[in-house]
């Protein structure tokens, strides 16, 4: 009798305990008419300001520097890590060096790319997450392309900000569209007027242009 009390007294205590653990509410939040509604780009840089924690003029002065608006992130997630300025960082990247080799000569611990996920994920991550399995207590010996970088920081933020399963966030990115575009989407479907729409396309469907192009690294 005493140890089916104690067995229901400690099942409440963890009942409990898990009804003070707030659930994890993500970073997406309304900004109102401090963005354009429809323009990817300019989403996007309030998306990563709120993400990254950076000041959103940061944002946008280093959005310009890269073509492409994967690196952009790339280059947040690595200085948040690193504790390192992304001027080291975008010189690191304009010398040559893969946007992995610069995470491992900045000290990046290879961990936090890797989200956890219940099953082996199928391209284009499976590659990924064997290097990191087989790997893990020798970082060094872990090999990933830029493109799998890309895909890693792309499944990690859209994961943590819209706080959507890991496999949901895989899938939105195994379908090609550009980060700015799949953040944009998304936030359009919960904000915008258009909520019908899929994450990652604009309004009438079609994936935005955004403007934040400059030099190419």
């Amino acid at each position: 009798m005493r140890t089916r009390l104690t067995v229901i007294a400690l099942g409440c205590l963890l009942l409990a305990a898990a009804a003070s653990t707030p659930s994890q509410a993500g970073f997406d939040v309304d900004f109102g008419a401090s963005v354009r509604m429809g323009d990817d780009t300019d989403l996007y840089f309030a998306i990563s300001s709120r993400y990254f924690d950076r000041d959103r003029a940061v944002v946008e002065r280093w959005g310009t520097r890269y073509s492409n608006p994967d690196h952009l992130a790339i280059s947040l997630f690595i200085s948040r890590h690193s504790h390192k300025s992304l001027d080291a960082i975008f010189d690191l990247r304009r010398s040559g060096l893969s946007w992995w080799d610069i995470s491992v000569r900045l000290g990046v611990p290879v961990d936090v790319w890797f989200v956890p996920v219940q099953r082996d994920p199928g391209p284009p991550y499976g590659k990924a997450y064997g290097h990191w399995k087989k790997h893990r207590k020798n970082p060094r010996a872990v090999a990933l392309t830029d493109a799998d970088v890309a895909n890693l920081v792309a499944v990690r933020m859209i994961h943590e900000y819209y706080s959507v399963p890991v496999e949901v966030a895989m899938e939105w990115r195994s379908s090609g569209r550009p980060l700015n575009v799949l953040m944009s989407g998304e936030y359009e479907k919960r904000h915008g007027h258009n909520k019908s729409a899929s994450p990652g396309k604009s309004k009438g469907g079609k994936p935005g242009k955004g403007k934040g192009k400059g030099k190419g690294h």
